[in-house]
């Protein structure tokens, strides 16, 4: 059924003709793998392979293989010789010249042709112009010899959704025409197979070359099958439209239903625009009572402003107190801090001082041991003088000998003492500090323990050096067996 639009002068359909360099064949053939998951689509609608020549590969072995094979036979060099053609055009990294430098200049080894009659809203009978665009492949193929079909694939299963209404608008029939460029040597080729792929060769051979206000030879080869199928489907009975409109690109939509979707944008415009007609007539009304209130707020903003400057003042001085506050706290936690460490020292200062009062017990003891000493000699004395009846030298050295004894061991114990307290009255909090540190690391009960491991070198730093030394005599005997042994 055709769409005929007769609010306006029916003008006929636009035929479309565009050629590519993409080629996806699964697509068109509606292989299930890939259009399983290509939602624009409705396999229950009706599509058609009109002719499938097998894979890329296959065709070109049916196309350029005989022409392949003539061409290595006059190859005497082996590196010369093409073994596979298609591999030869994909590995091909020539670029042609492009005004544009990002423009992807390499050799394609299939193009594609997508015919089409009509648009979304605008379009013949399907039936008609499936049957109308089926003839025209067939008049391609005569009457364009230097591109070769591999696959004729009719779609009529494509759709898309109304933005307004959220249904399925079927697109119109089209049909993708999968070809290869077929240039011949002498007549566009200089050198090479007899047949090569050559879009350039295969259009110069059909009357198309670029030039200068005419555009580039694709340019022109699109635009006369344009034509063709304009005058091809006139003379089957369909009604064209030639006149000339704006150019648009291929992704596009065409000019006639661009124009369509704009009139249903200005009627929703038109919509909008008298919905803000009212909408301003509404606001109007509230302007009134609006302003009225604004008055009434203005006369409550000013008596609040000066309950608000006063409490701003004091909001002020609230923070000048709080930020005195701070500088308190932070002075008292200044404080806490440096009497803690004071009570710290002072908790220290007391256990050396019990400690240091202890020794000056001990020395009082030492003392009273020298007084008692002292008294023993006295009795000795008294001894040696009331012993009249022994033998004064007997006496004498008995005496002597006795008084030895006490002395010594009256100086022993005095040295003792004398090494333990030696500048002990000169030293500083931080030498009792260290002292405690290590008595408490070596395990020392009291200051005399301590002196006595210190006399032993039995503290822990000593023994540390005696391994250390004993280490190095150890390592130092092994060098003097070693060269003992090699001496030998």
């Amino acid at each position: 059924m055709e769409n005929e639009d007769f609010t306006l002068e029916f003008m006929g359909y636009k035929a479309m003709c565009h050629c590519r360099p993409i080629i996806q064949r699964l697509h068109n053939k509606r292989d299930p793998k890939i259009v399983g998951s290509e939602k624009h689509i409705d396999l229950s609608r009706p599509h058609e392979t009109i002719l499938d020549c097998g894979s890329l590969d296959k065709c070109y072995r049916q196309i350029f293989d005989e022409a392949r094979e003539k061409y290595n036979a006059k190859q005497k060099r082996k590196d010369r010789r093409i073994e596979n053609y298609l591999e030869t055009i994909l590995n091909d990294k020539r670029q042609g010249k492009h005004k544009n430098a990002k423009a992807d200049g390499s050799r394609k080894p299939a193009y594609e042709m997508i015919l089409q009659l009509g648009n979304r809203d605008n379009r013949p009978d399907d039936e008609i112009a499936s049957m109308v665009l089926k003839d025209f492949c067939n008049f391609l193929i005569e009457n364009y010899p230097n591109i070769v079909p591999i696959g004729i694939y009719l779609h009529n299963d494509e759709f898309s959704i109304d933005e307004e209404t959220r249904q399925k608008v079927f697109s119109p029939v089209h049909i993708h025409f999968d070809y290869v460029y077929v240039a011949h040597l002498g007549k566009s080729l200089k050198t090479g197979m007899e047949l090569q792929c050559s879009m350039s060769g295969a259009l110069a051979e059909m009357g198309f070359v670029t030039a200068k206000g005419k555009g580039t030879a694709q340019q022109q080869f699109e635009e006369a099958v344009r034509h063709d199928l304009q005058d091809f489907a006139e003379e089957r009975g369909i009604k064209i439209d030639r006149t000339p409109g704006e150019k648009h690109s291929h992704k596009q939509k065409p000019v006639y239903q661009q124009m369509k979707e704009n009139e249903k944008k200005e009627k929703k415009l038109s919509q909008k625009e008298q919905q803000l007609e009212q909408d301003r007539t509404d606001l109007d009304n509230n302007i009134e009572s609006f302003n009225q209130k604004s008055e009434q707020l203005e006369k409550d903003i000013q008596a609040n402003t000066v309950k608000s400057l006063d409490l701003f003042n004091k909001e002020n001085q609230l923070s000048e107190k709080q930020k005195e506050l701070d500088e308190q706290k932070n002075e008292i936690a200044q404080n806490s801090k440096n009497l803690e460490l004071e009570q710290n020292d002072l908790e220290r200062d007391k256990s050396l001082f019990k400690t240091s009062s202890q020794k000056v017990d001990a020395y009082n003891q030492i003392w009273d041991e020298v007084e008692r000493k002292n008294m023993s000699i006295d009795s000795e004395i008294s001894t040696f003088k009331n012993n009249r009846f022994e033998d004064f030298t007997s006496r004498f050295n008995k005496f002597v000998g006795n008084v030895k004894k006490i002395v010594t061991a009256i100086t022993t114990e005095l040295n003792w003492y004398k090494a333990a307290f030696k500048n002990f009255w000169h030293k500083t909090p931080t030498d009792f500090r260290n002292l405690a540190d290590e008595m408490d690391r070596n395990k020392c009960e009291d200051f005399s323990d301590y002196n006595k491991k210190f006399y032993n070198g039995e503290l822990d730093y000593q023994i540390h050096e005696k391994n250390q030394i004993h280490q190095q005599h150890i390592i130092r005997q092994k060098k003097i067996n070693d060269a003992y042994e090699w001496n030998r």
